[in-house]
């Protein structure tokens, strides 16, 4: 599968009142369009990027994202979003199956996304990644209001993405009747068809006023935990049920691995440890799946607006041997924390038979999150 990638960066960007173009703005040392680009660059399956600019700043452009160059083409912005498009499908390659359609100023979608709406447009030939509105709504008409049912709303993000084919047929239409439209999956169900909406993610937004360039920033977090090893329980390690003769003890599944990896995520966004947040003293947390516990921990980081970007950890066990369960620990992980497994680096060590660890009595972890703060 060919793939091709439109980055509309033409926009003037004047909420965020930077004087300049906002997709030209670093985040830390790179530039939002660069970061925005890089993901879709690491894809082998991506084969062209076009970048749709406005006149006079492709050579500011072409400077910001000279690391990913090989794969760029430039294409002049119109006087709208649906000519900044159809100018950048124009400089797509003619024999790439699907084109992604993705904000210069969404820098922080993350592989598993991007991975999840190529999956669906596979299955149905459009994927649009979506999230339900969690706010009250009130629809206002002059002087007079009335609240809205947001069950019925969802937010639009990108990547949309399409059957090459289909959208190019699409947008000629458009262009042809003269129509505008504020963004591709309304100009595929005027002239195709229905769009199939998939799940989007938290963490995946546009950069629009001062405050989200503001605040942005690299935040690194530590965790430590160990469990005592007793006869007659399972041993659960990353999700993972491992034969042994000994098993975790604790409240909960008694996850050692997770365990370390839940307070390293807390503790990069400067929230309570799990002690706190899941007490012992609380049955209902009896027995329960560290996994599932895992998860309410990425919805808390979801509402903190923190994204994670690697997950490094170490197990400390004398027995037994873990090589051969760490590819799956590390998917489970990834799987919940909605990225890629390559993002979860696992390893196992002995203690050379030293300490509790080395006399079989317990298992420990120590773990680290580095996570990207997006609000």
């Amino acid at each position: 599968m060919k793939i091709n990638v439109i980055l509309p960066c033409a926009g003037k960007g004047e909420r965020a009142g930077l004087g300049y173009n906002k997709t030209l703005a670093l985040l830390g040392d790179k530039p939002v369009a660069l970061e925005s680009a890089s993901v879709f660059y690491a894809l082998a399956e991506v084969t062209r990027i076009v970048v749709v600019t406005a006149e006079g700043e492709e050579e500011a452009f072409r400077a910001a994202l000279s690391p990913v160059a090989d794969k760029i083409k430039f294409a002049l912005g119109g006087a709208t979003r649906t000519h900044s498009v159809y100018s950048g499908i124009c400089a797509c390659e003619e024999d790439c199956d699907v084109i992604a359609v993705h904000d210069g100023a969404r820098p922080y979608l993350s592989e598993a996304l991007l991975r999840r709406t190529l999956d669906v447009c596979s299955k149905h030939g459009s994927a649009i990644p979506v999230l339900p509105v969690t706010d009250s709504l009130r629809e206002v008409h002059g002087e007079f209001s009335h609240a809205v049912d947001r069950s019925c709303y969802y937010a639009v993000q990108t990547p949309q993405v399409f059957d090459a084919e289909k959208l190019r047929a699409a947008y000629d239409s458009a262009i042809a009747d003269g129509y505008v439209f504020s963004d591709d999956a309304q100009v595929f169900e005027r002239y195709i068809g229905k769009v199939t909406l998939c799940a989007g993610d938290p963490a995946n937004i546009k950069l629009t006023n001062p405050s989200d360039f503001a605040l942005n920033g690299i935040s690194v977090g530590c965790g430590f935990d160990t469990h005592r090893l007793v006869s007659g329980l399972k041993l659960i390690l990353g999700g993972v049920d491992i034969p042994h003769d000994k098993g975790l003890l604790g409240h909960s599944d008694a996850d050692v691995l997770v365990h370390a990896i839940m307070d390293a995520l807390l503790s990069s966004v400067h929230a309570r440890d799990i002690g706190v947040l899941f007490p012992d003293t609380d049955e209902k947390y009896a027995g329960i799946s560290s996994m599932k516990l895992l998860d309410e921990v990425k919805k808390l980081l979801d509402e903190k607006g923190a994204r994670v970007l690697n997950i490094s950890a170490v197990i400390l066990a004398q027995k037994p041997k873990l090589r051969d369960y760490i590819p799956q620990m590390s998917a489970n992980i990834a799987g919940v924390l909605d990225i890629a497994e390559e993002k979860v680096s696992l390893s196992a060590t002995t203690t050379e038979g030293i300490g509790i660890i080395g006399r079989e009595e317990g298992i420990s972890c120590r773990a680290y999150a580095c996570v990207a703060i997006t609000k």
